[in-house]
């Protein structure tokens, strides 16, 4: 239980439908009161336990602050020194939620894991798999491809078959406080906005000056730092005048990012690594659509699998901002099929 409306509105959802149900919630931080906005700060911890109180279950709070600076926030540090672009809510679901949470219900004795996420498990033809949730504003299965697929029968997304709207009325049936909190929808830990600051403040990464340059070389500006750039970005560049430009590259090595046309920014075809399944491991080549970023809309593509968790995944039409460091989650139709980390454009 994060303090949110989402995972209070299932733990309500599952005490109605007569589970016996236990709230436990993470602290994820060491900070003072009111400078971590959303889950794992002092403030959601207070909210979850007011929540937990008014359906009269029991709570419990754990310490994963080492857990989630080493599997997260450091991943995501050192991913930006690489010249890539970490998603750091894919590898909280892997090593806190589904990974730590999963092991610690059941040393508890629980049946189920349950959280607040907008997807859907389900069994089909005797086989259990992880579909999208009904709402497609709100659905979060993209972050939910790394799950093990041995995991998938013992969880529980209660509100994979609602809209927003209908969770905030679960939590307004049963006089939750979180049912008119506002929508979270930066990444938890940088509290300002701005990966720059919090690189620099937070994380102690040094101005590192180096050339902002085309394709040929040509030198089209000055940058602090490459890793405070990512494939795909237009504004806040610095360089202005002429055609709209974007980042269709970062190289660490030479300290440099490449700016291009729309086209540079776009790929037909992209190498993945540590691909997790959850469908069966495939063979060879099959047709799928590949979902680059949240919201992205999938893209028809052919994927043909490698040895080592490995992938190629050429497009049927190129795609903008496919980003080394993002996840890439293949589907057929609404079932996840499998996903795994963008390495490179090829």
């Amino acid at each position: 239980m994060s303090g949110g409306v989402d995972s209070s509105a299932a733990a309500a959802l599952l005490k109605e439908r007569g589970y016996e149900v236990v709230g436990v919630t993470l602290r994820l931080f060491a900070e003072r009161r009111g400078a971590v906005k959303c889950c794992g700060g002092a403030e959601s911890a207070d909210k979850a336990r007011a929540s937990a109180a008014a359906l009269g279950i029991r709570h419990y709070f754990k310490s994963a602050q080492g857990l989630f600076s080493r599997h997260v926030i450091d991943d995501f540090v050192a991913g930006y020194l690489a010249g890539r672009t970490p998603n750091p809510c894919v590898e909280c679901n892997r090593h806190l939620k589904f990974d730590y949470l999963y092991k610690l219900a059941r040393e508890m004795g629980a049946r189920y894991l349950a959280t607040g996420h907008y997807a859907v498990v389900k069994e089909a033809a005797g086989e259990w798999g992880l579909y999208r949730g009904a709402d497609p504003l709100k659905d979060q299965s993209y972050f939910l491809y790394c799950l093990k697929r041995s995991e998938l029968p013992h969880l529980l997304f209660p509100l994979g078959g609602m809209t927003k709207k209908e969770a905030r009325a679960v939590a307004a049936r049963h006089g939750l406080p979180s049912a008119s909190a506002p929508e979270s929808n930066d990444i938890c830990f940088v509290t300002e906005g701005n990966y720059d600051n919090y690189l620099r403040k937070y994380a102690g990464v040094k101005p590192r000056p180096g050339w902002i340059v085309d394709a040929a070389g040509k030198r089209l500006g000055r940058h602090n730092g490459f890793f405070n750039f990512t494939v795909g970005q237009r504004r806040g560049t610095g360089v202005y005048g002429g055609e709209r430009l974007y980042v269709a590259e970062v190289r660490p090595g030479t300290n440099e990012v490449v700016l291009g046309p729309l086209a540079a920014a776009r790929a037909a075809s992209f190498a993945l690594s540590g691909l997790n399944w959850l469908a069966g491991v495939p063979e060879g080549e099959f047709r799928s659509a590949a979902q680059i970023r949240y919201h992205h809309k999938p893209a028809p593509c052919l994927v043909r699998t490698l040895p080592g968790g490995r992938a190629e995944v050429r497009l049927d039409e190129p795609q903008f901002a496919v980003a080394p460091g993002q996840s890439a989650v293949l589907y057929d139709g609404d079932r996840v099929l499998g996903g795994g980390v963008i390495t490179a454009r090829i």
